[in-house]
């Protein structure tokens, strides 16, 4: 077990746009990290959190490509992945969101999805975005710092 796994064992992990995208769509470079996160999601030994902005951001692809098959196999997983929970933007989020992005000069989509890691209750945010800034209360597990090195 790699100690990104290790890390993430029994907590509840909010989960970025761009691990759904990579794993989904089988990204060779994070697949062997992202297929035994997914798998321990499943088992029910990780209970992952995101928001609805990450299926809106997930669909953007699919639709311009008109792969109507690729957006219907997003939704079934959005709606039925075992121990993923996939919360709506509530007046309690979008307030939060509002808050961190005056602060932190962050994109409204980046604010929320923040603002979903703090209102779910997780302390893991898993994503591959080196910019987003450190925020009291949420550990950032970056996808890259998991790569082995060549």
């Amino acid at each position: 077990m790699t100690s990104f796994l290790k890390g993430l064992k029994g907590q509840r992990v909010a989960v970025d746009t761009m691990i759904f995208v990579y794993a989904f769509e089988e990204n060779s470079l994070y697949l062997p990290l992202l297929r035994p996160f997914f798998q321990a999601v499943e088992k029910g030994e990780i209970e992952a959190t995101t928001s609805t902005i990450t299926l809106a951001e997930c669909l953007v692809q699919p639709y311009r490509k008109k792969d109507m098959v690729l957006a219907a196999r997003y939704m079934v997983l959005f709606r039925n992945f075992p121990h993923l929970f996939v919360l709506p933007v509530t007046d309690e989020i979008a307030e939060r969101a509002a808050f961190i992005r005056a602060h932190h000069h962050l994109k409204t989509a980046d604010a929320i999805q923040l603002a979903t890691v703090l209102i779910a209750g997780s302390h893991a945010f898993l994503t591959n975005d080196e910019g987003m800034p450190q925020i009291e209360g949420i550990q950032f597990f970056i996808l890259d710092r998991y790569l082995k090195k060549g």
